[in-house]
Order: C-alpha cells, then sequence, then structure tokens
C-alpha cells in the first residue's frame, strides 16, 4: 500500500515562479506505514534515473499522483495498491509487455484477499 506520493518530474520552483502558486506537492495518504510512490511523464527506463528515483521512493509510476490529487481535492478517502511490472531499467518495456498479465492477477488476487473476502 502507498502511503505518500510525490511527482519526480514536475518542476515544482519553475511553476511557482510563474504562476505564485504551488503545485505537485507531496501528498500523504491514509495508510500510514506504507511505500512513497513517485509518479511522473516518463516512463522510466534510465538506470540513472532509477538510482535517482530509489533514493526518494519505493515504487514509480505515471498515474498515482493525478489520482492522490483527485482524490484529496474531491476529499474522498483513496487507498493505492501497486504490483511491480518492470524494474525501470534498460529492459522495462519489454518486461512491462510480459508481465502485465502477472500483475493484473497479483492485484486481482489482493483485491479478493483483502477487500471482498473482509466484508462483513
Amino acid at each position: 500500500m502507498i502511503s505518500r506520493v510525490i511527482q519526480h518530474d514536475l518542476d515544482h520552483e519553475l511553476l511557482r515562479q510563474l504562476t505564485g502558486d504551488s503545485y505537485g506537492e507531496p501528498l500523504a495518504l491514509a495508510d500510514q506505514g506504507g511505500a512513497t510512490l513517485a509518479t511522473g511523464d516518463v516512463f522510466v527506463s534510465d538506470p540513472v534515473v532509477r538510482a535517482r528515483l530509489a533514493a526518494i521512493a519505493a515504487l514509480v509510476d505515471m498515474e498515482g499522483y493525478a489520482l492522490a490529487a483527485v482524490a484529496n481535492q474531491a476529499r474522498v478517502p483513496i487507498h493505492i495498491i501497486k504490483h511491480v511490472s518492470d524494474q525501470a531499467d534498460e529492459d522495462a518495456a519489454k518486461s512491462w509487455q510480459d508481465t502485465t498479465t502477472e500483475s493484473a492477477r497479483a492485484l486481482s488476487d489482493w483485491v479478493v484477499a483483502n477487500l471482498l473476502n473482509a466484508r462483513p
């Protein structure tokens, strides 16, 4: 489970200088003790970028921050569950294609075990 979401490729300072407003500040989620998720617009396949991101987050994706920001704005609690589909390295595109079915199955199993079977 994800407890914090950050934007890893948004130029916060430039946006603040241009608009006077802050965008993309880190968001804390209700699930404390979980991993930090770094969201960005780029598919990470560069080992240098991967190493930089590994220092600040356990996982990387392209949509988590947007989901968390919308939920936060609407004051709706959100729980983000992730499954690693690639290693964010030079083989990322290939491994992502090879593991999407496995990831979908793992997430489905998690939903059944933690949400559907947990109902009173």
